[in-house]
């Protein structure tokens, strides 16, 4: 694979610099010497352009008074959906998060980049943003996450990030079978998060 040139605009005397850029607008540069055509200079952008178009505005009128929207990102079959639903009981709406409206209560992800996350917090800016692993066999979901691949590997735990005291007490109740918040593999606590 060829490497392409770089060219530094920062770089180029001002004269210069502005009959480059302008090859952004005037179209495709044909390249000359000696009266014959040599090549074609194109300008291809790498900035992402265009609109953003908002979704159809969801209309929810017809929920009870009290019912919360929940919004997943990943991809659900129907019947885990249905599930989801039926777990999460009666008081709640779940939809795919194209379908949500911006007013959900809470998103429902996986483990993304911050860039991704931070979008979901500016699509849905009352959303609480609850980032989850997700391993059903049943039907077929296996969505590991940067903690499930370290506990994977073999680490026995993890604990949320806290102050040093609180880490020692943490580690502490962890190895006395008490923790609180941990998550593990294999460990030996017996009040684990069940998620």
């Amino acid at each position: 694979m060829t490497v392409p040139a770089v060219v530094d605009l920062d770089h180029l005397e001002p004269g210069l610099r502005a009959w480059v850029e302008s090859l952004a607008t005037s179209g495709p540069v044909l390249l000359r010497r000696d009266g014959q055509t040599i090549g074609t200079i194109t300008y291809s952008s790498a900035v992402l352009e265009g609109t953003i178009v908002p979704a159809p505005a969801t209309k929810h009128s017809d929920l009870r008074e009290g019912t919360k929207v929940l919004a997943t990102t990943m991809r659900l079959s129907s019947p885990a959906r249905d599930l989801l639903r039926q777990s999460f009981g009666l008081d709640w709406v779940i939809l795919d998060f194209h379908d949500a409206p911006d007013t959900a209560d809470v998103v429902l992800t996986c483990a993304h980049s911050p860039q991704l996350t931070h979008r979901w917090t500016l699509l849905f800016p009352h959303a609480q943003i609850i980032v989850t692993e997700i391993l059903d066999p049943e039907f077929d979901l296996d969505m590991p996450g940067p903690v499930g691949r370290l506990l994977d590997a073999g680490a026995h735990a993890y604990l949320p990030p806290k102050p040093l005291e609180q880490v020692a007490k943490n580690v502490q109740l962890y190895l006395a079978g008490r923790a609180h918040g941990a998550l593990g593999s294999s460990p030996p606590a017996t009040h684990q998060l069940d998620s």
